[in-house]
């Protein structure tokens, strides 16, 4: 370490003089994001056709397509040379595939002596990527050697600055974050969070304080107190950041440093009580999560009591197995559960895929809880023992507690459920319609005389389903299945010949929700057109504050510092929720940069706000790069519009969006799928990786979906296999009605699937109404 500590010396007495960096966080005039690069490098690929137009894509933002345009170059050893190896290299990085970036460097003979360093930088910031510190600092450290200009040198100062911090050299890397905050090139809007980066590595409170002291910026500002409380942990002064934390809110994190402080038993007790009360507390899930962690590190054994407030905690915060744990301990100490505690229990035994013992535990559960426990178990048996045991619990539990009309009704409506599943659509109307009428006040009653109608419409009674619907609308005119009612009620005054009525069910819809799925739909039977926007609505013009924040943070992330980006776009969020005049421009920086779910946060407010124009509804239904998307989707056969709708509803356009089930970038897809459809589509090269980028998930996605066309045809049912898989597809494709697009979609008996399969048809209309094709 001293050796390193030496070189890093040397290496920062090298570099330029200190520059006065401006307060105001403006950033300099190198283009943001962007690579500050060598002139060798630059000539290299001017002189190659294949090379620029590669480099043209990164630029752009379409690091996928420039590796595309590598791969054939890359395989052909004439044509291998080390600048090609470089703009492929650059390619991958964009799209975070750092393996392939190793794959291609590392060993390259020439990277100390070509293109100042910067095959050195990009196996550096792989590593650092990779979480491999003592080779990122030993490649970042060869990559600063060979810089030449100032905005190379400052970059990779900042690069060895992490490595040096993640290795514990704090002073020599609150040297190199100070040092490559002082340049006056392209760190020079950043040098508030390179400062905060300095005073969170240094040793003295003194030190700190003078990085401190430089520090202007709002968003960088605010993290002062967390930075020193942070600082302190760091360097052993556990009771000094136990006090800090606690002043900022982070309780959890206080009571940890006090723990680890605590030099008696009375002060180790109270530091238990004050975990177990915050367990026990509305707090967040992270937050209990964390408290349970401490408490179980800090003690190796609890009190039956103790045992069972962490079992309720963990269960009420998704930890099931502390929580079956917990309740285990405290049931083998003859602790009296109750029966929310029964139940609680229960159910993180069926989550934890303990299904006898959940069974069981459901069981035992007494009282005014027996009820729902016992429905919960059918629901539990549903997944395990299949339908007929579920409809036989379910038949138990409506004769059994007729007076809870939670549990009652919602066994009833499972069961009809089921019942339409097994083609017996009879029973399931007779069962919907039980429900409505023994149990008007529940929850469920208006979807139950929604789904009981539409039976009686796919069975071809229209004048019947009309007057159930009509009834609906009568009953429980604000329930959430009265507009589709009233859309459902005019299809079926007009089958029966009754335009009139037909015409004034739709003009209803219309005129309550002319942008909803139904809206469009009532558009659309009326001849009338579709929903248009009040006007064109004026430009949004750029604001300055706004645009430098966006500008700090895309620096930011290029830098690998992702925390204190997503912070300055935090504060672009809040300064827009405090200063309406913000909340537009800061919504078009947001869609512009890859921020959409921020923007469309922003537009939502904007239009419930009274601004209704297309400008502001482009905000509200944005697309990341038209361009692409139509290119992608039109080479599929399939209507942009729609792709655009799927992306809406999928991930809202966050290209690095990850569902619970692994579901990965704009299309949504599992990396099992991306590798097959990659196959099949003959991709140059495949990682999980490729899922976050843009370019590469659209073409997969648009693939994906061109092959559910194939085999399903209409676009509700294509839609439903997208989202639910195509098996079930095939079974509801059975029911009766089914051959009407419409009114598949509504026997869909998944509510999630068939919301889904609405509004991805909602959202195509709109993008076809916003956007030119």
């Amino acid at each position: 370490m001293k050796r390193i500590v030496v070189l890093v010396a040397a290496a920062l007495a090298s570099c330029d003089k200190p520059h006065k960096a401006s307060a105001a966080g403006e950033v300099a005039d190198t283009p943001v994001g962007t690579y500050p690069t060598s002139g060798g490098l630059v000539r290299a690929i001017a002189a190659n056709d294949e090379l620029q137009a590669a480099q043209a894509a990164i630029d752009a933002g379409h690091p996928w397509r420039a590796t595309q345009t590598m791969a054939p170059v890359l395989r052909n050893p004439s044509r291998r040379t080390p600048a090609a190896i470089v703009v492929a290299s650059r390619a991958a990085a964009g799209w975070d595939g750092w393996a392939e970036v190793d794959k291609l460097l590392t060993g390259q003979p020439w990277l100390d002596t070509e293109f100042e360093g910067e095959g050195r930088e990009l196996l550096a910031r792989s590593a650092l990527e990779r979480g491999a510190d003592t080779v990122a600092l030993t490649q970042a450290m060869a990559a600063l050697r060979d810089a030449k200009s100032n905005d190379i040198r400052a970059t990779r100062l900042v690069l060895v600055a992490r490595a040096l911090e993640r290795t514990n050299a704090t002073d020599s890397a609150a040297a190199a974050y100070a040092r490559a905050g002082e340049s006056a090139g392209a760190l020079r809007g950043i040098r508030d969070w390179l400062e905060l980066r300095a005073a969170g590595v240094e040793r003295d409170s003194a030190a700190r304080a003078a990085h401190f002291a430089k520090v202007a910026l709002p968003p960088a500002k605010s993290r002062v107190a967390w930075t020193e409380a942070l600082a302190r942990e760091r360097f052993g002064d556990a009771a000094g950041a136990a006090q800090r934390y606690a002043a900022l809110g982070a309780t959890a994190q206080a009571l940890r440093l006090r723990l680890s402080v605590a030099s008696d038993d009375a002060s180790r007790n109270m530091v238990k009580s004050e975990l177990l009360a915050f367990i026990q507390g509305r707090n967040s899930p992270l937050d209990i999560r964390t408290a349970i962690d401490i408490l179980d590190k800090g003690f190796t054994r609890l009190e039956p009591a103790e045992e069972l407030a962490v079992a309720r905690g963990a269960a009420a915060a998704g930890q099931v197995q502390r929580a079956v744990v917990g309740y285990q301990r405290a049931l083998g100490a003859r602790v009296a559960l109750s029966p929310n505690d029964r139940f609680s229990y229960a159910q993180s035994l069926s989550r934890g895929g303990r299904t006898r013992d959940a069974l069981a535990q459901f069981d035992s559960v007494e009282g005014s809880m027996a009820g729902q426990a016992a429905y919960a178990r059918a629901r539990v048996l549903l997944t395990s023992n299949g339908g007929e045991a579920t409809k036989s619990a379910l038949r138990t539990i409506v004769t059994r507690f007729p007076g809870d009309t939670s549990a009652a009704s919602a066994a009833m409506f499972l069961l009809a459920d089921l019942m339409t599943d097994d083609g017996n659509d009879p029973q399931a109307r007779a069962l919907y319609q039980q429900l409505y009428r023994q149990y008007p006040t529940s929850a469920r009653a208006a979807e139950a005389r929604f789904n009981a109608a539409i039976i009686t419409l796919a069975a071809g009674d229209a004048a019947g389903a009309a007057r159930e619907l009509d009834s609906l609308v009568l009953h429980s005119p604000r329930a959430e299945d009265a507009m589709a009612a009233r859309y459902w009620a005019g299809r079926a005054w007009m089958s029966v010949g009754d335009s009139a009525l037909a015409t004034a069910r739709w003009r209803d819809v219309l005129r309550l929700q002319p942008m909803s799925y139904y809206g469009l739909a009532s558009s659309r039977q009326l001849a009338g057109g579709s929903w248009s926007p009040s006007g064109p609505g004026a430009a949004i013009p750029h604001d300055a504050s706004v645009d430098n924040a966006i500008a700090r943070a895309l620096i930011l992330e290029r830098l690998g510092m992702d925390v204190e980006a997503r912070l300055e776009y935090d504060a672009l969020d809040d300064a827009a929720m405090k200063i309406p005049a913000r909340a537009p421009a800061t919504a078009v920086a947001f869609a512009q940069h890859g921020q959409v779910p921020r923007a469309i946060r922003i537009a939502q407010r904007l239009v419930d706000a009274g601004r209704r124009d297309a400008v502001t509804y482009r905000l509200l239904f944005p697309i990341l790069d038209q361009d692409e998307l139509a290119r992608d989707a039109k080479a599929r056969g399939l209507d942009p519009a729609l792709v655009a709708g799927v992306i809406r509803q999928e991930s809202a356009f966050n290209a690095r969006a990850v569902s619970v089930a692994g579901a990965r970038g704009l299309m949504q897809l599992l990396p099992s799928v991306g590798q097959e459809v990659s196959r099949s589509t003959a991709f140059a090269v495949w990682y999980p990786a490729l899922l976050l980028d843009p370019d590469a998930n659209l073409q997969l996605g648009t693939s994906h979906l061109a092959s559910y066309f194939k085999q399903y045809g209409a676009l509700p049912r294509v839609l439903a296999a997208y989202n639910a898989g195509g098996s079930r597809v095939t079974r509801w494709s059975a029911k009766a009605g089914a051959d009407d697009p419409e009114l598949f979609a509504e026997r869909i008996p998944f509510a999630e699937t068939r919301d889904y399969v609405r509004l991805v048809q909602r959202n195509a209309q709109v993008y076809r109404t916003l956007y030119e094709w």
